[in-house]
């Protein structure tokens, strides 16, 4: 089952794997860190039980970028790279996520890239872990009588 460390986990690791020369943060925004830095924020907006199985979390996660000097130009290049990146989607586990929407700011001179996820999760185990207490129904009877 995918959890949401798990996303925060992929992300920290395509961003590692793609901007290898800038420091990720992925719990909080510590005061006097070095950027250029990325900070990932995973925000979770809803889960939907879409059947007795499975259920269908959404979530948003939000990529900070602190960029080493104050220009905009920088963030706007930070945020075609990001584009490019999460194009196809991204691996988390033994899945690949695609991504729904993608969205940018810049507040501060700080870039804010978030994407949007939707994703499906079997939660058939943890309803048959539940009932494994109950007991099973030995005999069952039926009254064949037809209503006309």
């Amino acid at each position: 089952m995918i959890e949401l460390r798990d996303i925060k986990d992929a992300v920290s690791l395509k961003l590692s794997s793609e901007f290898k020369e800038y420091e990720i943060y992925d719990e909080e925004i510590r005061q006097g860190f070095d950027p250029p830095a990325f900070f990932i924020q995973v925000i979770p907006i809803s889960t939907v039980r879409s059947n007795m199985f499975t259920k269908n979390p959404s979530l948003t996660v939000d990529i900070h970028f602190f960029p080493k000097t104050e220009c905009n130009d920088d963030l706007y290049d930070m945020e075609n790279k990001l584009e490019q990146s999460f194009v196809n989607g991204i691996k988390v586990k033994d899945r690949y996520i695609d991504i729904l929407k993608t969205e940018c700011q810049i507040v501060d001179f700080v870039l804010h890239f978030q994407i949007s996820l939707d994703y499906l999760v079997s939660i058939r185990d943890q309803i048959n872990k539940d009932t494994q207490n109950y007991e099973l129904m030995k005999e069952v009877q039926f009254n064949k009588e037809v209503i006309k």
